[in-house]
């Protein structure tokens, strides 16, 4: 019987060694695939910031050559991307390289701020085109020509935008909008059929690129004034709390809200009373190291309580 005991125990010990390896193994799995994905937006993004580059150059000929609204509206889509670009790359450029005596907490809500004030001059300009377009119409000073140099840029670009969409859309990450489909067409209808077509098409374009860049503004401000955490996060956090140490017998309070693109986390772990200054602050200390690690974590305030007294309320 005891032989028996002591092949049971040695076969726990194996099965509790591979379950250890196994999970190891899926972590370190999970780190790769996530390392793969951010190489991957990063080249997305790369390319994506030098064809706007060159489209915008593109559009500018094209802008010139034309004198379409609906081919202006497209180089005014471009040089804002390319703006927006420049702008998020430079506030990624200062959050890495801020200074800890001058930024204590860090400028990781500079990129947010650059998004926003990127919507809210994208809107503004688009606006400014639509009131172009309603002048021309009613000034009837409407004159697009679609001719060939015009033609090739435009198709060039669309393909350009094609290939880059397809390549975002099958990683799974976000791509800007193709507006060099929508101007080739009305500025072609506009001038072989009804000269109208290009400033409406300049106003319909206009349009859905202001509006979707002031979405992306009211999407974003809520941010940066205090939203709730989503909800698998929160659960996430108490879940982490109550398998740190056994000696957390509860949680007072948690809330985790954003003050940025990552989010703020408040936690009031309850201890016993009886436990010493020593373990308490080993245990409080490990768990704050542990939610802060979390990546979508900006700052956690752990503290320890010995009551559920709700006492954060007041």
């Amino acid at each position: 019987s005891v032989t028996i005991v002591k092949k049971q125990l040695d076969l726990t010990a194996k099965q509790t060694s591979l379950l250890r390896v196994g999970k190891l193994g899926y972590y370190k799995y999970q780190n790769q695939l996530l390392d793969q994905k951010h190489k991957t937006d990063s080249r997305l993004a790369s390319a994506s910031f030098i064809l706007n580059i060159l489209l915008l150059f593109a559009n500018a000929a094209a802008s010139v050559i034309s004198g379409s609204l609906s081919v202006i509206s497209a180089f005014i889509d471009s040089a804002m991307d390319s703006t927006s670009g420049l702008l998020i790359y430079m506030s990624i450029w200062a959050i890495k390289n801020t200074n800890s005596f001058n930024y204590p907490r860090g400028r990781s809500r500079l990129e947010l701020v650059a998004v926003l004030a990127c919507s809210i001059i994208m809107g503004v300009a688009n606006i400014m085109m639509i009131i172009q377009s309603v002048e021309s119409i009613v000034n009837k000073t409407v004159h697009p020509d679609a001719n060939l140099p015009t033609i090739l840029i435009l198709v060039s670009g669309c393909f350009c935008k094609v290939v880059l969409m397809s390549a975002c859309y099958r990683h799974g990450t976000p791509s800007s909008r193709n507006s060099f489909a929508k101007s080739l067409v009305y500025t072609y209808v506009g001038d072989h059929y009804w000269a109208y077509a290009d400033p409406l098409g300049a106003i319909c374009v206009c349009s859905f690129i202001a509006f979707s860049w002031f979405y992306n503004a009211i999407d974003n401000i809520p941010m940066m004034v205090g939203k709730r955490a989503e909800q698998e996060n929160l659960s996430r956090i108490i879940r982490l709390c109550m398998e740190h140490d056994s000696n957390i017998k509860c949680l007072d309070h948690v809330m985790v809200y954003h003050t940025g693109a990552k989010t703020i986390v408040e936690i009031h772990a309850v201890l016993d009373e009886r436990l010493p200054l020593k373990t308490t602050h080993d245990i409080i200390e490990s768990l704050t190291k542990k939610v802060s690690a979390l990546p979508f974590v900006e700052r956690a305030f752990v503290h320890s309580d010995y009551c559920c007294d709700y006492d954060w309320l007041s």
